[in-house]
C-alpha cells in the first residue's frame, strides 16, 4: 500500500510539473526579424506566406517580416545584425563576400533570370534601344544585373550604346517608363503583365533563355549558423512548407499577395503565380552556377572574384536536411 501510495504521489507531482511547464513550451518562440526585397507578387510571397499562414509560428519562431527595398539593401541589412535570416540577391551576396562580409546563403528560390527588357511602343525591334535610356535599379541589384546581361545578350554595350539611370524597384521604374523619364527597363512577371495591359511591349524575354541566376535566395550570417543552427534549421522548415502552400493552395496564395502586393487585377496576380510555380524549385538549394556566373562577371573589374571558390559562398546543409529526412517528399504526398 506504501509502494502504491508513493507511486501516486510520484504521478501526481509529474502531473502537476507537467501541467505548469506545458504552457511555457507551447508558448515559447524564438523572436526574430527577417525581410523580404519585393512588393511585386513573386518570389517575396514564400516570406509573405510563411508569415501569414502561422508557418514560421508553427515551428517556433515569432517572426517579423520587414520590407526591405532591393537585395544589395537586404544583404546589408543581414551584414548589419539587422536581419538574422532574410532575402537577398547574388550580386549583393558577392559583393559583400568580396569585401570580407559574413553572409552566406542557405537557400535559393529564383534560380535563372525571371526578367523581361520592356519599351516604351514606339521601340519596335532591340536595334531600335540604342541611344535610349533605360531605367535600372542600384548598382549590385539583381534587376541591376539583369539589366545589363540582357542589353549584350543582344550586342548592346550597358552605358555605351545605351544610358543607364539609376530610378528604384520596379514600381519606380514603371512609373519613370510611364512618365517618358526613360524608354525602357526590366521588370519580373507581374510587371511584364502590369507593361503589356499597359501598352508597352517586351523587347526581350530573358527567362527563356533559362540563364543560371539567383534572382532571390535567403541569406544569414555563419556566426548564426555556428551559434544557433537549429533556429536557422526552423526557419527553413517554415519557407519549406510555405513554398509547397504557395504551389498547392492557388486562392489563398493569391489572397496574400493582393494584401502584400495591394495589387487588385487577378489576371497579373495568377500569371504571376503560374510563373513561379514553375519555376520556385521544391528543394530551394542556391545555384552555385548562378553565384559562378556573377563571379565571372565581376572578375573583369576585380580580380580577387576569379580567385574565389563558390562553395564558400553558399551554405546548403539545411536544404539537404529537409530533402533527406524526407521532409518536403512528405508535404507533397499530403
Amino acid at each position: 500500500m506504501r509502494r502504491n501510495r508513493s507511486r501516486r504521489t510520484v504521478r501526481l507531482t509529474l502531473l502537476v510539473t507537467l501541467l505548469f511547464m506545458t504552457p511555457a513550451v507551447l508558448t515559447a518562440a524564438d523572436r526574430i526579424n527577417t525581410s523580404y526585397i519585393s512588393t511585386s507578387p513573386g518570389s517575396s510571397t514564400v516570406i509573405w506566406i510563411a508569415k501569414d499562414a502561422r508557418l514560421f509560428e508553427k515551428h517556433g519562431l515569432d517572426a517579423t517580416v520587414i520590407f526591405i527595398s532591393g537585395s544589395v539593401r537586404g544583404i546589408q541589412a543581414i551584414l548589419a545584425g539587422e536581419i538574422p535570416i532574410g532575402e537577398g540577391g547574388g550580386p549583393g551576396l558577392t559583393s559583400a563576400r568580396l569585401a570580407g562580409g559574413d553572409v552566406v546563403a542557405i537557400a535559393g528560390n529564383v534560380n535563372v533570370l525571371p526578367y523581361y527588357l520592356v519599351s516604351h511602343p514606339s521601340i519596335k525591334r532591340t536595334e531600335d534601344l540604342r541611344g535610349k535610356i533605360g531605367g535600372t535599379h542600384i548598382a549590385g541589384t539583381t534587376a541591376e544585373f539583369a539589366l545589363k546581361v540582357g542589353l549584350k545578350k543582344i550586342g548592346l554595350e550597358p552605358n555605351k550604346d545605351v544610358t543607364l539611370r539609376v530610378i528604384g524597384g520596379s514600381t519606380e521604374r514603371m512609373v519613370a517608363l510611364q512618365k517618358g523619364i526613360v524608354q525602357f527597363t526590366v521588370v519580373t512577371e507581374a510587371g511584364k503583365a502590369t507593361a503589356e495591359k499597359l501598352g508597352y511591349p517586351t523587347v526581350l524575354d530573358m527567362a527563356t533563355l533559362q540563364i543560371p541566376f539567383p534572382q532571390n535566395g535567403v541569406y544569414t550570417s555563419t556566426k548564426l549558423i555556428r551559434e544557433n543552427p537549429d533556429l536557422v534549421r526552423r526557419y527553413m522548415r517554415g519557407y519549406a512548407e510555405a513554398i509547397h502552400f504557395y504551389k498547392t493552395r492557388k486562392e489563398e496564395t493569391l489572397k496574400i499577395m493582393r494584401k502584400y502586393s495591394r495589387l487588385d487585377d487577378r489576371k497579373v496576380l495568377e500569371e504571376a503565380w503560374d510563373w513561379h510555380t514553375r519555376f520556385i524549385p521544391q528543394a530551394p538549394y542556391p545555384p552555385p552556377e548562378g553565384y559562378q556566373l556573377i563571379l565571372q562577371d565581376m572578375a573583369a573589374t576585380n580580380p580577387k572574384a576569379a580567385q574565389v571558390n563558390v562553395k564558400d559562398y553558399l551554405d546548403s546543409r539545411f536544404v539537404k536536411e529537409l530533402e533527406d529526412s524526407g521532409f518536403i517528399k512528405g508535404l507533397y504526398r499530403k
